[in-house]
């Protein structure tokens, strides 16, 4: 496990959570900002890059608060996540690690605040009634969760990872998809790949002041409108 060089926080008092998840980001961030020359090669930065690779679908603030109270975390759930889906219980005596999860409910189309907020705004939309209002994103609660560490119970079930089968015919789909992407595709031979080891990679230019995205792939090289560039990414990972 990560080890960390500071002491971990705790969220322990419910009436001032909120405030003071919100004050310890921000402390956190002024302080690396103060030393931003030295940032990239700091113990602090990198500690949290270490923690950002781990929970990469996370937002930075998440991952802070991650970082700030467990910095060994690997994998993270609610209390009932870990019970119910992975037949997992928290340890008694564990500390939660406390994140941001979004409010989502019927929000007004107009100001965006759920009904109880809208009742008490400037807002005046009455277009519609609540009760026919979308759902959206309205803010943040805290939240608890726990580390696998933290937990006991059943394995986690393996990713199974390897690919098996004939590739024969991945080529062919590759370039059918570029066909109907309106994208040129050409093969590389062996000879003329400049990329060394690497099985792919990714890379931006200009031509004509049009943005492009171009991809080269084992041999294959392709090139779009990078209104395009998801699915051909897509197309190139399974590649």
């Amino acid at each position: 496990m990560a080890s960390s060089t500071e002491s971990a926080v705790a969220f322990s008092d419910a009436d001032t959570r909120r405030d003071e998840m919100h004050s310890t980001i921000e402390a956190w961030i002024d302080d690396l900002v103060d030393h931003v020359d030295d940032a990239q090669a700091s113990d602090q930065f990198q500690e949290w890059l270490d923690v950002q690779s781990r929970f990469h679908d996370y937002s930075h603030r998440n991952t802070l608060l991650i970082k700030l109270q467990c910095p060994e975390a690997t994998k993270v759930a609610g209390y009932h996540t870990w019970r119910t889906e992975f037949d997992r219980h928290v340890e008694e005596g564990e500390q939660a690690i406390w994140i941001w999860a979004p409010i989502i409910t019927t929000r007004c189309p107009e100001c965006k605040n759920a009904p109880s907020y809208h009742d008490q705004s400037d807002c005046e939309y009455d277009e519609t009634p609540p009760e026919e209002w979308a759902e959206g994103l309205v803010g943040f609660k805290p939240t608890a969760v726990f580390d696998i560490s933290q937990t006991e119970g059943e394995p986690l079930p393996e990713l199974e990872t390897a690919a098996t089968g004939d590739a024969d015919e991945l080529v062919p789909a590759l370039t059918d998809a570029a066909d109907a992407l309106d994208v040129t595709v050409r093969i590389v031979d062996a000879g003329e790949w400049e990329h060394g080891d690497a099985r792919g990679v990714c890379k931006y230019r200009q031509q004509d002041c049009q943005p492009l995205v171009e991809n080269v792939i084992d041999g294959t090289h392709a090139s779009s409108p990078c209104s395009c560039s998801r699915h051909l990414n897509s197309i190139f990972t399974a590649f």
